[in-house]
């Protein structure tokens, strides 16, 4: 997976433009909704945390993340704003990207933002942002299709990515996300509701909406469509066929907060190794417990000899903390990944023969 160009860090051929590092930035929690499923509103506990990162602590920020890059002698970096609702503060999107961008080579910008505010925002500020994720949320189609429109001509993002989290609307209509996302070009990132009433009633639903979805999917890739299976299942790619996974979980991963901690894991809000102000950036943000990797020794046996496990590399290991306690074990969606990687590995040998 890794090769050195002039002394740094990048990916082997078909991986150069792989980030090597990632910074995962929660400016601030403020948001236009307040969804069930959001991970932040539910660990963040709204209202008990800094809803916003003050100046002091976002001028730190601005030094902070090129010194990272630094020590990490990494080539390709991303940028990635979350929140809350990142458009509320363009101007520091604009503030950050503009601060860090001379210091790597072939860095990417994301934002990731449900679209409410397209029709208002300031465009010049986002103009170093490639890739836009735009979160369905309860959005109609029709307006998806506008809102998705509207970034299109505004802005100078090349690509674009409908993200679902599969509650109970948006699991009832996944079908439909689907073919909407394929007709228009989109690619489709699609994850379960970890906040779902326990039980199994939720993973029936959302096995039998998979496989309608795969169905969907592989009369696409007859008909000659791109169908791109990147991240299609939760945050797994099934065209992996790597001993060890490329997910920077743990490793080579800085998520950063509203008050200045950090921590290992983009999903976990709760689980903090230390504050931007900290010397030793790196040795903060290394935490085998959030590795996601099938190489972990504390991993079943039978993980170890699926036919799936080069793309489940055991499951997301923060879904396990959350669930179980522990990131050891099986993955939380062992049943669903069974049956379903094999499929989307399907589709990615049809696209070959195509």
């Amino acid at each position: 997976m890794y090769s050195l160009d002039n002394g740094r860090l990048q990916g082997e051929a078909g991986w150069e433009k792989f980030p090597r590092f990632w910074f995962i930035l929660f400016l601030s929690y403020r948001c236009t909704r307040k969804c069930r499923y959001c991970y932040s509103l539910n660990q963040a506990g709204i209202g008990r945390q800094r809803l916003e990162m003050d100046e002091d602590t976002f001028a730190v920020l601005l030094d902070w993340i090129p010194e990272v890059w630094r020590q990490n002698n990494v080539k390709v970096n991303i940028v990635n704003f979350l929140g809350g609702e990142p458009l509320l503060r363009t101007d520091r999107i604009k503030k950050v990207m503009d601060a860090v961008y001379r210091y790597t080579d072939g860095m990417q910008g994301l934002v990731n933002t449900n679209a409410d505010l397209v029709d208002t925002v300031n465009w010049d500020d986002l103009g170093s942002i490639q890739w836009m994720t735009t979160n369905i949320a309860d959005t109609s189609l029709e307006e998806l299709a506008r809102r998705m429109n509207i970034i299109q001509e505004r802005s100078n993002v090349i690509n674009q990515t409908i993200a679902a989290t599969l509650d109970q609307v948006n699991l009832e209509r996944v079908v439909d996300i689907t073919r909407f996302g394929m007709e228009n070009g989109y690619r489709l990132r699609f994850y379960k509701n970890l906040y779902a009433e326990p039980g199994r009633e939720y993973h029936r639903k959302l096995l039998k909406k998979y496989h309608q979805v795969v169905d969907l999917l592989e009369n696409y890739a007859v008909r000659g469509f791109d169908v791109h299976t990147t991240f299609l299942f939760d945050i797994l790619i099934p065209s992996w066929n790597l001993p060890s996974s490329p997910y920077p979980c743990g490793k080579r991963l800085a998520v950063v907060f509203p008050d200045g901690t950090i921590g290992p894991c983009i999903r976990n809000h709760t689980f903090k190794t230390g504050t931007i102000l900290d010397p030793d950036p790196l040795r903060r943000l290394q935490s085998v417990m959030f590795h996601y990797d099938v190489t972990r020794n504390d991993l079943p046996d039978d993980c170890r000899q699926c036919a799936c496990k080069t793309t489940c590399q055991g499951g997301c290991p923060n879904d396990k903390v959350l669930l179980t306690g522990t990131s050891a074990g099986r993955s939380m969606a062992c049943e669903l990944h069974r049956e379903i990687i094999p499929r989307l590995q399907h589709l990615d040998s049809l696209q070959r023969r195509s």
